[in-house]
């Protein structure tokens, strides 16, 4: 479900290679998965002639669509199982944060869908490709859960309010607001993916941190140019100022009404805040809290407050109920306790 190689280089470094290959399932990690490439991170780690990692998936749908969902319910589900998604969500969250804080670059290759948790494992890697096709989010408001993966801090840290308008309302951008955004570092032909690994091969790597990171920048950079592709319309471009105005401010009361306000009409803007309309309670709560927390905490911190929050949801949140809504009864009618935000902001929360 995970394949490991390496590339030689020409000067006979390596590149570790990482593929995600579970195409039928859009590439969604499993607790096997995660674990595999942790350890595989540490063998490379320790191994002075590998000096990169590069991440992809196969496919042509999804780079990672984010965790095994469904697993997760069997384990909420299933008395006496919950600490299988205990596992999960530690083990997730720990590998999002070996690959940000990764002694050596990590370059992926994202295309299609890149959501939730993988979202959080491409977030994490130092350079980052994307193809035309790519639609990026955190969809965890419509099912109970939050955006996790250290989301509490790189999603809302994304421009002009765009990271906590897709927190709150779980809205798609495709690759050319990404790349606006600054989320990704640059747009690729999807056809030239055969062709990075070459790339990458002739590259004079020494090792170095400051050297490879600087060396990748102006080979990816060229590469890019070498192989352009075609952007989508942005999504995101002529409703940026408008966002700013709707999820501005320090006061989460008035952001509700304005977003509530917004609900109705055609468009991605207005699909967003209808989308908000319909999540989770709980899960707005627990988004401002945790990126309130975010600010003033470091990454390690963050991982910790991000997994307590995680098990608590396993437990006593709407995870349970929201994922049942859409992925197993599939009736779209989830019923949120408690109900109303204010309600859900007066519960006992873990942040």
């Amino acid at each position: 479900m995970v394949r490991f190689g390496s590339i030689r280089a020409g000067n006979g470094a390596l590149i570790g290679t990482l593929t995600l290959d579970a195409p039928a399932r859009l590439n969604a990690q499993t607790l096997a998965m995660v674990d595999a490439m942790l350890a595989q991170l540490d063998a490379w780690q320790a191994d002075p002639e590998v000096v990169a990692v590069r991440v992809s998936a196969t496919g042509e749908r999804a780079f990672c669509a984010g965790g095994d969902i469904r697993a997760l319910y069997d384990a909420m589900v299933t008395p006496g199982h919950v600490d299988r998604g205990d596992r999960f969500f530690t083990h997730e969250y720990l590998l999002c944060h070996r690959v940000r804080h990764y002694p050596k670059p990590v370059i992926a290759w994202g295309f299609g869908a890149i959501m939730g948790g993988g979202w959080g494992l491409y977030s994490a890697t130092s350079h980052r490709l994307l193809t035309a096709n790519a639609q990026l989010a955190m969809p965890e408001v419509a099912i109970g859960l939050f955006p996790d993966v250290g989301a509490s801090r790189w999603l809302h840290a994304l421009p002009d309010g765009l990271g906590r308008f897709l927190a709150l309302t779980g809205s798609r951008i495709n690759a050319a607001d990404a790349l606006a955004s600054g989320a990704v570092h640059g747009l690729v032909d999807a056809g030239a993916s055969r062709d990075l690994d070459q790339a990458l091969a002739v590259l004079h790597w020494q090792g170095d941190r400051r050297h490879d990171d600087a060396l990748l920048d102006d080979g990816l950079a060229g590469f890019a140019q070498r192989y352009p592709t075609q952007l989508p319309a942005s999504v995101w471009a002529n409703e940026r100022h408008h966002i700013e105005d709707l999820v501005g401010g320090e006061h989460l009361d008035e952001i509700d009404l304005r977003l509530r306000r917004n609900a109705g009409g055609e468009g991605w803007l207005a699909h967003g805040c209808a989308q908000y309309v319909a999540g989770s309670p709980t899960s707005v709560a627990l988004i401002w809290r945790l990126a309130e927390r975010a600010r003033g905490i470091d990454d390690d911190a963050l991982l910790a407050l991000e997994t307590a929050t995680a098990h608590f949801c396993l437990r006593h949140g709407d995870f349970r109920e929201g994922v049942r809504a859409k992925l197993v009864d599939r009736d779209g009618v989830p019923r949120w306790h408690p109900p109303t935000l204010a309600s859900a902001w007066s519960q006992t929360l873990p942040v």
